[in-house]
């Protein structure tokens, strides 16, 4: 009689370690952690967050390690090829600065030819040089650049 008391108390304690294991599993499920993003469990033992990347939700953060092939010559090209497959296109020569055409005709310096790694903005960044501003519109996700005035600009319209 002794005997089988124990069986049940062994029993009754399962069922509640059981019970208990489940609650804590169920709890562990609700889709939040403690800072409010939502978590998912993909394996036993194993969750991911439910939130992009930084690269996903900053195209331009995105890191790029790039070679620019021997064919490429001038910035215009380089900025092209930088921008494929990144999301961004350059805006139309129609509606940009005047002044983009000959950064774009400008040839492209051997140092230039590899970069990164860095992010795609700053390579973007580094191929206009120093001289132009990178310019995002981020609704049709455009890219151009704009000159900085600078007082070597004022010389250069002097001596025209």
């Amino acid at each position: 009689m002794n005997r089988s008391k124990h069986k049940i108390s062994r029993r009754a304690l399962l069922s509640i370690s059981g019970l208990f294991a489940a609650s804590v599993v169920i709890a562990g499920n609700t889709g939040t952690n403690n800072v409010g993003t939502s978590e998912v469990q993909v394996g036993r033992y194993q969750s991911v967050m439910l939130e992009p990347s930084d690269e996903q939700a900053d195209l331009l953060s995105h890191i790029v390690e790039i070679e620019l092939p021997e064919q490429i010559r001038t910035i215009g090209q380089a900025i092209s090829h930088v921008l494929d497959g990144s999301g961004f296109r350059l805006l139309s020569p129609k509606l940009a600065q005047s002044n983009r055409v000959h950064l774009f005709a400008m040839p492209l310096p051997e140092v230039q030819r590899q970069l990164g790694p860095l992010s795609l903005r700053q390579a973007l960044e580094l191929l206009g040089g120093s001289a132009h501003r990178l310019v995002i519109e981020p609704t049709y996700r455009f890219v151009s650049f704009e000159l900085i005035k600078t007082t070597s600009d004022a010389h250069a319209r002097s001596c025209q």
